[in-house]
């Protein structure tokens, strides 16, 4: 039998690791039980409302204020989007976890976002450098909630495909990020990005990366054949170069200008500088 919803209840205390103390209104710990139980990160009033039926929107609402209040739920800036901070937590803190703004978007609008280019690499561990701050991709013509924008780099491009998954969250699969990171190139920073590519081209299928690149501009294939080219990748490279030739150019790999190394094979300005070097190919 659920105890009463009225917020003069006793409240029951449940000690963190910390030795800190967080009170749980006697009639919410049944949702804070549950919640424990899902192990929920994210948290709406639906929850709330699984956890305790008995309750209504508006004391739902209620609950939630009441465990906001208490420590047990911290706002992520996504409106109705709380992350729950569980008993064995040091304190009423939140986690850090940096993609906590984009799971709670995800929950609301699933398949719309995922994480992208360097981000997507360093989540993936091919990458040892975290950007800052991080990359978030969507699909050209997609509505971006301001809280993403407020938290995240967000690029739009099209096609964005991503099939892949890492910790929770979409991220493209590892030839799928090879393309878009050339797709993007001008708009990322991959100074002396060679060293990452390379280890994202020993897990990314030639014929996938062939078939990818099939439906991207001449751009970004010039772009993706320099890439492969210059982080040792020769195989990707003599694929890329048989879907046919390139128009006049020049492209680039970071700002529009002259002023770089010169791949003659991909005709290619390396402006942004991503082998690292000045030597002409």
């Amino acid at each position: 039998m659920y105890n009463s919803p009225s917020p003069h209840v006793g409240a029951l205390h449940v000690a963190s690791t910390a030795s800190r103390t967080r009170s749980i209104p006697g009639w919410l710990s049944d949702v804070v039980h549950a919640l424990e139980l899902d192990q929920k990160t994210l948290v709406t009033i639906d929850d709330i409302q699984r956890a305790r039926p008995d309750l209504d929107r508006d004391m739902a609402r209620l609950a939630m204020m009441h465990l906001v209040r208490r420590g047990w739920l911290q706002p992520v800036g996504v409106r109705g989007t709380y992350e729950f901070i569980p008993g064995t937590a040091a304190g009423p803190y939140r986690s850090d976890d940096p993609w906590l703004v984009l799971r709670a978007e995800l929950e609301r609008q699933p398949l719309q976002f995922h994480v992208g280019a360097n981000s997507a690499a360093w989540l993936l561990g091919y990458a040892q450098r975290s950007p800052t701050p991080h990359i978030v991709v969507a699909e050209t013509g997609t509505w971006i909630p301001r809280p993403l924008r407020r938290i995240y780099r967000v690029l739009t491009t099209s096609p964005a495909p991503a099939h892949g998954e890492a910790y929770g969250l979409p991220v493209p699969a590892s030839p799928e990020l090879f393309v878009e990171v050339a797709q993007l190139a001008p708009r990322l920073r991959l100074d002396a990005a060679a060293g990452w590519l390379r280890r994202l081209l020993s897990d990314a299928n030639v014929e996938e990366v062939v078939r990818l690149l099939r439906n991207r501009s001449i751009t970004t294939r010039a772009r993706a054949g320099y890439l492969a080219d210059v982080s040792g990748a020769s195989e990707h490279a003599a694929a890329i170069e048989r879907l046919g030739p390139l128009d006049s150019g020049p492209f680039y790999t970071g700002p529009a200008r002259a002023d770089a190394a010169f791949s003659a094979r991909w005709r290619v300005y390396d402006t942004g500088r991503i082998a690292g070097s000045s030597v002409t190919r």
